[in-house]
């Protein structure tokens, strides 16, 4: 009797503690649903990325939203990849540039204004929107055109330079991968976490915290920018907008899961095209020591560095910026004209 009154006590307190284990576990499945409805609902509305009216282009795989300004030859801007990401990075020399040439900067696929799908985001999507931009919207059918890139976009670029060499004139690589960073397939590790970033609740809670305003204060000041007072409450509230859009989540996940990852080696050394390399001086996600492959594997390459940048050196010694990579690009079309 003692002996069938302990294994049905024992059960009955298994059975109760696997019942509250499971109210447990609703309990903060609800509280994080009711936790991202409450974010979700309260994300500021995105503003056009830069002083400029949006345009769209019509893409297969999605609409594209994009600013254009200027006369002359075509130049499109490329932004990098990560969370908050979007045109909006070149906003300080879009406009300087514009007064010598036709400037295009696109919100790439997953990103600002251009259409965000529930999907993993491969760099096959990226090159041929590349492609596809350069020859539908920025012309390069009728006249190749250059390209500044931001980080792991420009290994994207650069495979797309490769592969349509007759869309593309120049290209300003700036800070560019597929060398030391970002140029190996994905850990274990990288896509767990990126499955988890795509899953419908737990995703969005990581992902949420990921871009709160503290974590991109964060990201921005310690990794981004040379400068922290560079990092202005402004500055943060246009990347938590941008960062908070709908599906936005799923762009970051394939960064994060290692899903955009891009050996360029082979690609790079292929170019024909005239390659500009720009650099931070005082970068800290990509240190200066990167760029020494890109200047030794490609004989069409130069060197331009900033000394007062970090990352972004377009944005924090912008004036340089579009001056002297302005002068770089008007030289070279001014040379293919002679």
């Amino acid at each position: 009797m003692t002996s069938r009154y302990l294994r049905d006590s024992a059960g009955k307190d298994s059975a109760k503690v696997a019942g509250l284990a499971s109210l447990s576990m609703a309990g903060v499945a609800l509280t994080l649903a009711a936790l991202n409805r409450i974010i979700a609902t309260n994300a500021p509305p995105i503003l056009p990325p830069l002083e400029s009216t949006p345009q769209t282009f019509a893409w297969s795989e999605g609409d594209i939203s994009y600013s254009a300004e200027g006369h002359g030859p075509a130049v499109i801007l490329l932004h990098g990849i990560y969370a908050g990401a979007s045109s909006f990075e070149f906003r300080r020399v879009f406009k300087p540039l514009a007064t010598r040439f036709r400037v295009f900067a696109p919100d790439l696929p997953g990103f600002g204004l251009s259409s965000r799908a529930s999907r993993v985001y491969t760099p096959e999507l990226y090159i041929t929107a590349i492609r596809d931009f350069a020859q539908q919207v920025a012309g390069a059918s009728d006249h190749p055109v250059s390209i500044v890139a931001s980080s792991l976009t420009s290994a994207f670029a650069i495979d797309a330079a490769l592969t349509r060499p007759d869309l593309f004139n120049r290209l300003v690589l700036i800070e560019p991968t597929g060398f030391e960073t970002l140029s190996q397939p994905a850990t274990i590790g990288q896509k767990v976490i990126g499955s988890l970033l795509r899953a419908p609740l737990i995703g969005d809670s990581l992902y949420n915290a990921l871009v709160s305003r503290p974590g991109l204060r964060y990201f921005l000041s310690k990794q981004v920018y040379h400068r922290a007072d560079a990092v202005s409450d402004d500055l943060v509230d246009a990347y938590y907008a941008t960062s908070h859009q709908p599906r936005a989540r799923y762009a970051a996940a394939s960064f994060i899961g290692g899903n955009l990852n891009l050996d360029i080696a082979d690609s790079y050394e292929a170019l024909t095209q005239p390659v500009l390399i720009c650099w931070g001086r005082d970068s800290s996600f990509t240190p200066l020591e990167y760029a020494k492959p890109f200047v030794e594997h490609n004989t069409n390459a130069d060197l331009m560095v900033f000394e007062r940048s970090g990352a972004l050196p377009h944005d924090e010694e912008a004036e340089s910026f579009a001056r002297q990579v302005g002068n770089w690009i008007a030289q070279g079309i001014s040379t293919s004209r002679r």
